[in-house]
């Protein structure tokens, strides 16, 4: 039955017949390697544009800051401004009115010059941050709110500064103004004789400090017609007249307490009716006073005064430093 064998009686002639069909298909493999493919039209404009794309950017960058630094571009801004402010003025937008709130010290004819502006200017040419910066270097004037109102107004809103008291900067003259803050300001002092005088090196920074203080005892405030900031660490006041008034010696710890005692003193003894020109509050725990000196007396054994009533101890004390 060799129909059924499927080529078993033929191994020989089969082997030769594997070995060329191998051996072809290794000489096709060589011969059918893949070529490269040429690249189209569509790609290679694509290519194209891409290139010509970056060269483009790198000439309109390069082209850009050349133009900048030229100046073209800030020319041709200040032109359009120029002809926008002769348009925007033959329209009515013109400076007619300038309205300010808040005004008590500040000088007028300052004020207008620090605004930069006139009657009859365009006012879109008002810049009104500019403008505000000048006002607040204005002397009285802590802060400012400047606007521009169209068609033709500038509207000012000022917020002044406060005089609290005059700065002693040299002796016996050189005066300036401190404010509610302690800031100086450089003004003409003539007018605010009244006020208390500071002396001190340092002592404006603390004299918004020295006055809420006194205003916890305001009968000893009203007083108070000076005041020495010493060594930078405490206060020595001088009551009813500078030269020949009391002195009164605060602590550098807690001065309120102090004050507080001294008033105390005052509505209960009189103590400041006295005839004394010191009293040392320096010392918590007792009072020194001293007596003023009886003319043609050198001053150092003064009479005792009366000790005011009450468990407190008073000293008297002999003319010293002020420390």
């Amino acid at each position: 039955m060799r129909w059924l064998s499927f080529g078993a009686g033929r191994p020989d002639k089969a082997r030769p017949a594997r070995k060329r069909t191998a051996a072809k298909g290794r000489t096709k493999s060589r011969r059918g390697a893949p070529k490269r493919r040429p690249m189209t039209w569509a790609e290679i404009a694509r290519g194209s544009r891409l290139v010509a794309g970056l060269l483009a950017l790198i000439a309109l960058t390069g082209g850009g800051l050349w133009v900048w630094d030229s100046g073209i571009i800030g020319r041709q801004i200040e032109a359009t401004g120029a002809a926008l402010e002769r348009i925007a003025a033959r329209g009515g937008l013109v400076v007619r009115s300038v309205t300010v709130e808040g005004r008590a010290r500040t000088n007028p004819t300052r004020l207008l010059a620090a605004l930069g502006t006139a009657r009859g200017e365009p006012i879109l040419r008002f810049d009104p941050h500019a403008a505000r910066a000048r006002v607040e270097a204005l002397p009285w004037v802590a802060t400012a709110r400047v606007e521009r109102r169209l068609p033709d107004s500038i509207h000012v809103v000022l917020s002044e500064r406060e005089p609290l008291a005059l700065w002693q900067r040299v002796p016996g003259a050189d005066y300036a103004i401190i404010d509610r803050t302690g800031a100086v300001v450089e003004v003409d002092t003539r007018p605010f004789a009244d006020l208390p005088v500071i002396v001190g090196a340092d002592a404006p920074p603390a004299v918004p400090e020295l006055m809420r203080l006194l205003a916890l005892e305001p009968a000893l405030a009203d007083r108070v017609r000076a005041a020495t900031w010493v060594d930078g660490r405490r206060w020595t006041l001088h009551l009813d007249d500078v030269a020949t008034g009391i002195d009164v010696r605060l602590p550098e710890d807690d001065p309120a307490a102090a004050l507080a005692r001294l008033a105390e003193l005052e509505r209960d003894d009189r103590l400041l009716a006295r005839d004394i020109d010191r009293v040392d509050l320096r010392l918590p725990d007792r009072l020194v006073v001293r007596p003023r000196a009886v003319p043609g007396t050198s001053g150092e054994d003064p009479a005792k005064p009366v000790a005011p009533t009450g468990a407190r101890r008073v000293l008297v004390s002999t003319p010293g430093q002020d420390t």
